[in-house]
This record gives C-alpha cells, structure tokens and sequence, in this order.
C-alpha cells in the first residue's frame, strides 16, 4: 500500500511538471484557455505583438477597468490585450452558469481560468488585478498589482513603449 502511494505522489508531480517545461529561462510559460463564449486563446512565444494580462480574481476585478481602457485607448490593437479570471474552486457543475453570467456582463473576452493554474504559473496572490506586460518573446517586462495609479500606468506605457521601440 506505501509503495502505491508513493506511485500516486510520483504521477502528480509529473503530472505537474508540463506546465512549467514549455518556458524558457526568464520567459513565461505558454497557455491554452477558453473565454467566456467557449473561444480557445493560446498564448504562444514568440508572437508578433507584445502582451497584456491582466490576471484577476472577483476581490481585484473592480481595478481591471483602469489599467485596460487607457491602455486600450492608447495602443488599440498595436498590442494584444487580454484579461485572466482566476476562478479555481467553482465546481464543474457550475462552469456553465458562470460562462453565461460572464456573457451577460461583459462584451470582450475574459479567459476562465477554472483550475488557478495559470495564475499560479505568474505567482498571481489575488485579491488584487495583477498587470503584466510580455515582450514578443513572453519575458515579463513590467509587473504591478492594484490599481492604476497615474505613476504606475506611466511606468507601463513606458515598458511598453520601450519594447516596441518608440521614444
């Protein structure tokens, strides 16, 4: 009976390990999820344009408006834009009610992410909306948590600008 407990704790940590393989040192994990309308995104490295997540949970989602519109005000589709719902621990049974209270509430896709694996792959602490900015090649370039402040979305626009190569 040990050593089939011990088999079990072997296959989870293998089990585990593809989620971090695919990144390279200094670079972020690739990722596959769906959104609210059941759409596949899949995040591989490199892309053509630079990357925004912004990752949240439901205590952080009334920050993610001000880092997503004058962001998207500014750069519109010149970077891809895309937010993250850390929503680990709703049964399965409720993955579809949540889809359509997501659909209901929101016109742009949100990716679900049911297991919290994703955000745990950016050592996402929740409570809080969490922006990250990826380069072409997915290194994060620029990581803030909250709110923006008119200080911190100069600070991202400045990472941003710099990646694309613009003064």
């Amino acid at each position: 009976m040990k050593a089939h407990g011990i088999m079990v704790s072997a296959m989870l940590v293998i089990a585990a390990l593809p989620e971090q393989a695919n990144a390279a040192p200094g670079r972020a994990a690739e990722f596959t999820l769906s959104d609210q309308n059941a759409r596949v995104h899949r995040f591989t490295f490199p892309k053509s344009k630079i990357s925004v997540l912004v990752l949240s949970d439901h205590q952080g989602s009334s920050q993610i408006a001000s880092w997503i519109e004058p962001l998207y005000r500014k750069y519109g589709t010149r970077i891809d834009i895309a937010g993250i719902a850390a929503i680990p621990g709703i049964p399965s049974m409720f993955h579809g009610l949540f889809r359509r209270e997501f659909k209901k509430q929101l016109a742009y896709p949100v990716m679900l992410d049911w297991s919290g694996a994703i955000a745990r792959r950016f050592a996402y602490a929740g409570k809080e909306a969490e922006l990250l900015v990826l380069d072409v090649d997915g290194r994060i370039i620029f990581r803030k948590t909250g709110s923006a402040e008119p200080a911190s979305l100069n600070s991202a626009i400045k990472a941003i600008e710099a990646s694309l190569g613009t003064p």
